[in-house]
């Protein structure tokens, strides 16, 4: 019971944090997507657009970089984010796996 307190308090403790990276984890795929199909478009379209191709690669680009800095600032925490629901966040604390999800906006 003691342990399960601790594990509660570490997790209320981190929740402002995990909160932050919940929604720029969303906030970053949903971007990816979306880049991810203007792409496919621009390169199925005709002519080549070369300058519009690159600019998409580009911002698409930064935010995988973006995403990708987000997975590695959670390992170091201890965490994770869900593979089956990128809006979730699983920790692991004294042999427990928590999960936190931001309930304040809706998923994409």
């Amino acid at each position: 019971m003691k342990n399960e307190a601790k594990i509660l308090r570490r997790a209320q403790r981190m929740s402002p944090l995990l909160r932050s990276i919940v929604r720029e984890a969303r906030d970053r795929s949903g971007e990816i997507q979306l880049l991810e199909a203007k792409l496919e478009d621009l390169l199925a379209g005709p002519g080549e657009p070369v300058h519009e191709i690159r600019r998409v690669e580009e911002e698409l680009f930064r935010h995988r970089r973006g995403f990708e800095s987000l997975q590695a600032e959670l390992a170091r925490l201890g965490c994770s984010l869900d593979a089956d629901r990128p809006d979730r966040i699983v920790c692991s604390m004294a042999d427990h796996d928590v999960s936190f999800e931001d309930q304040s906006s809706p998923r994409a």
